[in-house]
């Protein structure tokens, strides 16, 4: 049986891990828009096909809805999240970087440590900011809403 006799190997894959998961991540959330782009293409269809059928224009409508709810996510939450994980990567990858210079003696590893810790620093920060932006416009952006027409048809 193969056994890891060295922590170096471990946290290489275990980075190697993160950063796969991060591209995988920013890379899922951003053909969003590609799909948001069709679906507003394909209300705009079925707004001319319901014409004047209150049905399915209803029924467009929730759509619309729906459609509006994924836009506001896609336009101001996504793109901090995103943010937030490439500052979070940007955190791992500078702390494995202080570790690593931090094992070795001299000024110039002293230099890489130092370097490395203000970048972790900076990255910290960064995530930490992104996602109370990311939070801070979930809580307080209006939503669109019919909710408010439909009790007044009632």
């Amino acid at each position: 049986m193969w056994a890891v006799d060295s922590w170096g190997v471990v946290v290489g894959l275990g980075l190697i891990a993160a950063a796969l998961g991060v591209i995988a991540f920013v890379r899922y959330r951003e053909r969003e828009t590609v799909t948001l782009r069709r679906d507003v293409g394909l209300a705009r269809e079925l707004r001319e096909l319901a014409g004047a059928d209150e049905v399915r224009a209803a029924a467009v409508d929730e759509f619309e809805l729906a459609i509006y709810q994924r836009l506001f996510y896609a336009s101001v939450v996504a793109p901090r999240i995103r943010s937030a994980a490439w500052a979070l990567l940007g955190t791992a990858l500078a702390v494995t970087a202080v570790l690593a210079a931090n094992a070795g003696d001299g000024l110039a590893f002293t230099v890489v440590t130092v370097a490395a810790a203000v970048l972790a620093v900076v990255f910290a920060v960064a995530t930490v900011l992104f996602a109370a932006l990311a939070v801070y416009h979930t809580a307080t952006t209006p939503r669109v809403s019919f909710a408010e027409s439909y009790a007044a048809e009632s």
